[in-house]
Formats: structure tokens, C-alpha cells, sequence
């Protein structure tokens, strides 16, 4: 039992960890900018005359505060904390490596990210289902470059860091894979502290789960999740809430879906079978495809 409990415990200390580190870098930030900001706007206010108090203090405060800051901090410091931890771990087991850098499944994983996306917009959209704007929605106001770079490159490190290259590898050593990427797919839904996108995320999760166990790369989950998130932004941008053809996007990003999650399984088959003509030849030094 208490082997159980510690295995448990294992895997769920790093998702808590992020919402941990998420949640007390944003109070601190939160507390010291509306002190620095107030003190400001009130030596503003006391030197022109004009004092604001109430609701209207509040919203100026409020509108001054960058929140795109604490999720930076919240990302350079877990990854911090992580690779200080797990360092010696990742060399082991070769999380980072950067070798035999394959293009095909690379390209093939940012077109399966995007069409993922339209997929989901499509669904939503004939649910006819209204979605909360997440937290992560209103960081940067209208900077397109500086709100890509949050959504499609930090967070997306971050969390397939945590939830394909600790939680599922750690839940694969203990149980099947198939349980244990629907089981990292769940956890990753329910993190997300949202109904709805808790629910796109849980099969997002076991789509990105499935293509990161056939290439076993960090890399490629990354680039998943990357350009999900980045179609999701740049959409909005080209579109913003004008009214689009479902059922256009809808049959595009199920062919595309179709074709290259396909293409991704027979390109893992042939890397298996090069791999077991390698060995069967007695070529100890084949490494698998790592983005």
C-alpha cells in the first residue's frame, strides 16, 4: 500500500507542482503591482488634483498590470525547478536529444496540432457550444507575437515537459501504456480547472499521448501542442468573431487529421522494423528518431 501511494504521489507532485508555482508566482506579482501601480497612479492623482477612489482606482490598477509576467515567471521557474530535480534522469534517458532530427514527423506533427484545432472549433461550433475565454486569453491584449510566443511556445514546453515526459513515462512503468496515456490524458484535462477545455484537452492528450510513445521524443509532443495552441491564436487574429464555413474547415481537418496521424503510424512502424533489422545485424548504435 505504501508503495502504491508512493508511486502515486510520484506522479501527481509535478502537475501539482505547476499549479503550485502558478498559483503563488501570480499572488506575489499580484500583491507587489498593485502596490507599486497604486502608489503610482496616487502621486499621479495627488500632483494633478484629479483623486480616484473606488471602482475607477480599481480598474486603472488593474488595466496597468501586465499578466502575461507571472505566467513567464511561472514557466522559467518550474522548468527550472524540474530540470534541477530530473536532470540526471533526462540524460539517462535521452529526453533532450536533439539527434537524427527528422523533418517528415516534425512537419507531419505541426499539421496534425493545427488540424486538431479546427476539428475542435468545428465541434464546438455545431454544439453550438459557447467557450469561456481562458486564463490565458486576455495576457497580452492585442500582441500577437508576444501572445504566440506564451501560448504556442512556453506553455506548450512546459506542459508536455510534465504531462508526456514525466507523468506518462512514469505511468507507463507501472501499468500498460494504453491505460497509462489515458490515464496522463485525464490528469491533463482536469488540470486545465475548466469543464469544457478539460475535455478537449483529455483527447488532445491521448492524440499527443499515442504519436509521443511511437517516437518516444518530448519534441514531438511539443510540436503538437504547439501548433494546436498557435491555430487556436492565430485564428482568432484572421477571423476574430465573424462567422466561418464549418463544414469547409470541418472536412480539411479531417482529411489532414486523417493523413497524418496515418502517415505518423507507418513512418513508427518502419522506424520499429529499421530498429529490429539493426539489431538482428548486430548494429547496437541505432537511435530512435528524436524532433
Amino acid at each position: 500500500m505504501g508503495k502504491a501511494i508512493k508511486n502515486i504521489w510520484r506522479v501527481i507532485c509535478y502537475p501539482l507542482m505547476y499549479l503550485g508555482v502558478q498559483f503563488v508566482v501570480s499572488l506575489i506579482y499580484g500583491i507587489v503591482a498593485v502596490i507599486v501601480i497604486g502608489f503610482k497612479i496616487g502621486l499621479e492623482s495627488f500632483a494633478s488634483g484629479d483623486f480616484l477612489l473606488g471602482d475607477n482606482l480599481s480598474e486603472l490598477i488593474l488595466s496597468n498590470i501586465n499578466l502575461w509576467i507571472p505566467v513567464v515567471i511561472s514557466v522559467v521557474i518550474t522548468v527550472g525547478i524540474l530540470f534541477l530535480i530530473l536532470r540526471k534522469e533526462w540524460k539517462t534517458e535521452r529526453l533532450w536529444n536533439f539527434s537524427q532530427i527528422k523533418i517528415p514527423p516534425a512537419l507531419l506533427c505541426l499539421a496534425l496540432g493545427a488540424a486538431l484545432n479546427i476539428l475542435t472549433i468545428c465541434v464546438l461550433g455545431f454544439l453550438q457550444v459557447s467557450q469561456e475565454p481562458s486564463a490565458l486569453d486576455d495576457l497580452v491584449g492585442n500582441n500577437l507575437i508576444a501572445e504566440f510566443m506564451i501560448i504556442a511556445v512556453l506553455v506548450p514546453i512546459l506542459e508536455e515537459i510534465i504531462f508526456r515526459g514525466i507523468v506518462q513515462r512514469r505511468l507507463s512503468k507501472m501499468m500498460s501504456r494504453h491505460i497509462a496515456i489515458f490515464l496522463q490524458a485525464l490528469i491533463f484535462g482536469i488540470i486545465h480547472l475548466n469543464l469544457l477545455q478539460g475535455i478537449y484537452a483529455f483527447f488532445l492528450g491521448v492524440i499527443i499521448g499515442y504519436v509521443y510513445h511511437w517516437f518516444d521524443s518530448i519534441w514531438i509532443a511539443i510540436a503538437i501542442h504547439g501548433a494546436f495552441n498557435g491555430t487556436n491564436v492565430l485564428l482568432f487574429y484572421i477571423f476574430g468573431d465573424s462567422e466561418i464555413n464549418l463544414i469547409y474547415f470541418l472536412f480539411i481537418a479531417l482529411i489532414v487529421f486523417i493523413a497524418t496521424m496515418t502517415s505518423l503510424a507507418v513512418l513508427s512502424e518502419r522506424q520499429k522494423l529499421k530498429a529490429y533489422s539493426n539489431n538482428i545485424s548486430g548494429n547496437n548504435n541505432y537511435n530512435r528518431w528524436y524532433f
